[in-house]
């Protein structure tokens, strides 16, 4: 089965869904905003919500937060453009943030020359639930006039197709309900679920008695922790790390992180202003496990969710939304690698070899042989395998025509033998697990009784949500 190949619109739709427009619960995200119109919320430990308000210019806005216990909160204000950017890739970049004001737990006024709906995103970094009221206020700010968020119409599929439901996948699985949310362990026959930490792209190590993750907040960084999330350690801190990977001996780590952020500022022509989009660079690092000796490692400038060869532990591959799929290796300099060519999609307009595929989160078989990643099916993602080298690249799920809705099927993962695939799929109206054989076939429902308790949230930005351990 071939990749359908993408054109202009079809690309800028795939787009659309990566710049994290997808979320399920309300509050959720941009697309499903809750009103900052003060009425009271509840927001999860290492949580956040999404408001919103519809400014008319000129005026001042007013933003505040009021709780109980404030200690572990803080707020981000977004403009239009900055949500408009992000969705097409870029980094989200507040325009302001909420501090101490009188009367109120934290606030922040502002005043634009421009109109727009406008967000305000809570977080919670503590580790308990708090109830919060976000209110925006001015002459110009109205929180009651804004349609309702689409919902989707639901519509029966003539021709159903129901994944069975397995009993059981063999080892252990750590994963998250959402990126930087809670940590979760278990067996792969359901049993003991336990909360163990909290963070983003877990995974992992090869002996299956440690856990790494990246955080970004409130120390950003690095940390590993042992299965049962005791022996917490912090090996590097770094600006917005993400996607953390095992050498094939457990000896280093190596990750993505943020090294430039140029701020986007306003440009203005009289009484219209235009916000200018940041700019910003992700490069890979390595990190040891002994003594947390750090070395950075040649890349490009937007390199995300590396991915370590277990035969060749100087080879690392990596997803570059520029270009595609690259492949570095640890014992080059920049030098040696002046130039980055991919050998999976290829992004570069003009050459001959362009092949506009839209990858997510891809990561090398245990035996070294395959590359298995999540790519742009519009309107879905979809998951894809080929060869190490690149080549007899194919789908190994699919849309089916015959549905009125479509799933996608997305953050996919190896079990530790190579034979099995896990995934998440939306199939069902929420995320739940999947497994397949590595050639695609044999799918299964799994661990049905841990989504059943616990609401699972995927965004679309490459996030690795579980790793699978024997």
């Amino acid at each position: 089965m071939k990749f359908l190949r993408l054109v202009i619109p079809l690309l800028a739709l795939a787009l659309f869904f990566v710049g994290g427009s997808a979320s399920f619960a309300a509050g959720g995200g941009p697309g499903d905003a809750l009103y900052a119109d003060g009425s009271a919320q509840t927001l999860a430990p290492h949580g956040e919500l999404w408001f919103r308000f519809d400014y008319g210019g000129a005026n001042q806005i007013d933003v505040t937060l009021d709780a109980a216990d404030a200690s572990a909160l803080r707020f981000n204000v977004y403009t239009p453009q900055a949500i408009a950017d992000w969705q097409n890739g870029a980094a989200l970049k507040e325009i302001g943030s909420g501090g101490n004001v009188q009367n109120h737990a934290l606030g922040w006024s502002g005043r634009f020359n421009f109109p727009g709906v406008f967000y305000v995103v809570a977080h919670n970094d503590g580790a308990a639930p708090v109830s919060i009221n976000v209110t925006a206020s001015g002459e110009n700010v109205k929180t009651n006039n804004l349609p309702p968020p689409p919902k989707p119409t639901a519509i029966p599929n003539p021709f159903p197709a129901h994944t069975p439901v397995g009993k059981a996948i063999a080892g252990k699985l750590a994963f998250l309900d959402a990126q930087g949310g809670n940590l979760y362990t278990v067996n792969g026959d359901g049993a003991n679920l336990q909360r163990v930490s909290f963070g983003m792209d877990p995974q992992w190590n090869h002996a299956g008695n440690q856990i790494a993750l990246a955080r970004q907040g409130p120390t950003a960084g690095i940390f590993t922790i042992n299965a049962d999330g005791a022996n917490e350690r912090l090996l590097y801190a770094a600006r917005e790390p993400r996607a953390p990977d095992w050498s094939p001996d457990d000896a280093q780590l190596v990750f993505t992180r943020q090294t430039l952020l140029q701020e986007g500022g306003q440009l203005c022509f009289g009484a219209r202003c235009f916000t200018l989009p940041a700019a910003s660079e992700w490069k890979l690092g390595l990190v040891k496990t002994a003594d947390a000796a750090y070395r950075d490692v040649p890349t490009t400038k937007h390199a995300f969710t590396p991915t370590w060869n277990p035969t060749d532990p100087t080879e690392i591959a990596f997803n570059d939304k520029t270009l595609g799929v690259v492949a570095t290796r640890t014992d080059a300099t920049a030098d040696d690698m002046p130039t980055f060519v991919p050998f999976i999609g290829d992004l570069r307009p003009g050459v001959g070899t362009y092949d506009p595929l839209q990858i997510l989160s891809p990561q090398y078989s245990p035996d070294g042989k395959s590359i298995v990643m999540m790519v742009g099916q519009p309107p879905t993602w979809q998951i894809a395998l080929a060869n190490a080298d690149g080549s007899n690249r194919h789908l190994l799920t699919s849309m089916n025509p015959l549905d009125f809705t479509h799933a996608n099927n997305v953050a996919p993962v190896w079990s530790p033998d190579g034979k099995q695939i896990l995934f998440l799929s939306d199939r069902n109206g929420k995320w739940e697990f999947f497994v397949m054989n590595a050639d695609g076939s044999n799918v299964q429902q799994v661990l049905k009784n841990v989504t059943d308790e616990i609401p699972l949230s995927y965004s679309y930005q490459g996030e690795r949500l579980m790793s699978w351990s024997k």
